[in-house]
């Protein structure tokens, strides 16, 4: 399994360790560090799919692949950030006692302590993303074919989230410092790309435009109705299904909570008018289910409930 890498800010590093210690610094040092973290979370990855692997389906990949991206991206933005704070400040080693910044130091260890509260589990193979996939794959009932649409909604708004806080504290440092250099927010090449996009389009003065954040914010209340639309859904599927729908002799109908389907089982095989029917009305027949089935949605249950009406009707 190959995982996507971000750039590690080698001229970053090399003033770090500078500012730390006497040693030379060996051109890579930080990116091959980097690498080295990536093969042992990608190496406990790839154990727990193959201890796992029944559970295995490309929807499945797809979170596995998205979780591994997340975590090389934040693992390498950690490292970048981490010799930031390194080489704010030298050691008092390496600049000598006169004159030494201790106020600067105490900064210094301020953001090290919240930095080691916030960053340090990336830095164990055993960390939030690992433990996610480790969830994905393990629990039955996120891993069944296509309920996996709660954990892909979830993960889509909690970027989206992140997004829309990374772009309000990027302005907000703009708006202080009237400037985005020493911006630690984000990487060279993005506030690169942000500056040239303030240069082409200077009618709004924030880097990130209002509209941005407004559409943004749109579309994370979009997903969060959409999600807990299906998740009252998955509630009503766990009920009884008697007062659900209209009792039609010879058949019944069951609404599954994990695969997340309507399925309608009859005691023998419809005719051909009622087969019709149920394919004009989005339902699939199902071997493996021995059922009639579409997909579990509002207009999944209305569809479900005319195809009653009429084949009651027409008894």
């Amino acid at each position: 399994m190959e995982m996507k890498t971000y750039q590690i800010n080698e001229s970053l590093a090399r003033s770090a360790k500078n500012a730390n210690s006497f040693s030379d610094y060996t051109a890579g040092e930080a990116t091959n560090g980097y690498y080295g973290y990536l093969k042992r979370f990608n190496e406990a990855v790839e154990e727990l799919i193959e201890e796992n692997k029944q559970s295995v389906n490309d929807e499945v990949m797809e979170l596995i692949n998205y979780y591994c991206d997340k975590y090389a991206k934040k693992l390498a933005f950690a490292i970048n950030k981490q010799n930031s704070i390194e080489a704010m400040c030298p050691s008092i080693m390496i600049s000598g006692a006169g004159n030494f910044p201790v106020r600067k130091k105490e900064k210094q260890n301020a953001m090290r302590h919240s930095f080691w509260q916030e960053y340090g589990s990336l830095f164990d193979e055993h960390n939030y993303y690992y433990n996610k996939i480790r969830t994905i794959l393990t629990n039955k009932v996120i891993a069944s074919d296509d309920a996996l649409a709660i954990e892909k909604l979830e993960a889509k708004i909690a970027d989206l989230e992140e997004s829309q806080k990374l772009m309000k504290d990027v302005n907000a440092y703009y708006r202080k410092n009237k400037t985005l250099d020493g911006c630690d927010l984000l990487s060279e090449e993005e506030l690169a790309k942000i500056k040239n996009n303030m240069q082409y389009h200077s009618w709004y003065d924030a880097p990130f435009a209002p509209f941005t954040l407004t559409n943004n914010n749109a579309n994370i209340k979009r997903l969060k109705e959409r999600l807990d639309d299906i998740k009252k859904l998955k509630e009503r599927a766990e009920q009884a299904e008697e007062s659900k729908y209209i009792q039609v002799d010879g058949l019944k109908v069951v609404e599954d909570a994990t695969d997340m389907r309507i399925r309608i089982i009859f005691d023998d095989i419809p005719d051909a008018d009622i087969r019709e029917l149920l394919k004009s009305n989005g339902f699939k027949w199902s071997p493996k289910n021995s059922a009639w089935q579409r997909q579990l949605t509002n207009n999944g249950i209305y569809a479900t409930k005319q195809v009653l009406k009429k084949i009651q009707g027409s008894d």
